[in-house]
């Protein structure tokens, strides 16, 4: 590579690195000084429940994926987890009391529990600044891409929310990531990058209960593609009607293998 194009790359690279820092530490200010909001009431307990006692009782209605790996550097406080409550062993999805009791009614440091479970949280949301920029960069090129990524990573709304241990950002994060890697795959068909769409898939059926709707976006997409097949080729061949279905079911067998995988 040219120097000076190597030089302008790069260049981009370190825009980027600033900007995540910039949304890194107005992030970590803000969990830093944030009482522990409603939701995190409840996933905090859950998450540290999935990691510490491999136990799915609290907080089923979402995936798992967003709270245990905020509870995974909690296990290093080594926390009182009160098993011991009514919340854990009689009541019915108790989750909010748990957190009480977990957060609260135990002798913890509830400050540093809450500080420590959003550490991942934070670095999920400046994985979503790097998905962005790469994702555009293939549309806007280097530079113009570091637009979509500075919006997104000093949006107030981002800011505000993606230091919590909630799932709206690990939903983002997914969304995003089989988004990718479903054009990515439909663009270059290989095992790779069918693997790779499969993979995402499923990263993002694991962040939030809404994701499944990726199912009829996906099908949406693959009839748009199909569209535009049939306007490419529609004078180029004599049998349209046969090659244009059987490329349809082409285009659903991968559909099925992504959602199989």
């Amino acid at each position: 590579m040219d120097p000076l194009k190597k030089l302008y790359s790069y260049g981009a690279i370190w825009v980027l690195t600033l900007i995540c820092l910039a949304s890194f530490a107005l992030m970590l200010w803000s969990a830093r000084t944030d009482s522990a909001i409603q939701d995190e009431l409840a996933h905090i307990p859950a998450g540290y429940g999935y990691v510490h006692n491999l136990d799915y009782r609290l907080n089923p209605e979402h995936p798992p994926l967003v709270k245990a790996l905020a509870e995974l550097p909690v296990l290093f406080l080594n926390p009182v987890f009160p098993t011991q409550s009514d919340a854990w062993q009689n009541q019915l999805n108790a989750q909010w009391d748990m957190g009480g009791a977990f957060l609260y009614g135990s002798g913890n440091d509830a400050d540093a529990i809450i500080q420590t479970s959003r550490v991942m949280p934070i670095l999920l949301t400046l994985l979503v600044v790097v998905l962005i920029y790469i994702f555009a960069r293939r549309l806007m090129g280097e530079w113009w891409a570091l637009v979509p990524a500075f919006l997104f990573a000093l949006s107030p709304t981002v800011i505000a929310h993606g230091h919590y241990v909630t799932t709206d950002v690990g939903a983002a994060f997914g969304i995003l990531l089989a988004i990718f890697y479903f054009v990515k795959y439909f663009e270059k068909p290989s095992r790779k990058n069918l693997l790779y769409a499969g993979l995402a898939f499923g990263v993002a059926q694991l962040v939030k209960f809404s994701t499944p709707l990726l199912v009829p976006l996906f099908a949406f997409l693959i009839l748009v593609l199909w569209a535009k097949d049939i306007a490419s080729y529609w004078n180029q061949t004599a049998d349209r009607w046969k090659v244009f279905f059987f490329k349809l079911c082409r285009y659903i067998w991968k559909l099925i293998l992504i959602f199989a995988i």
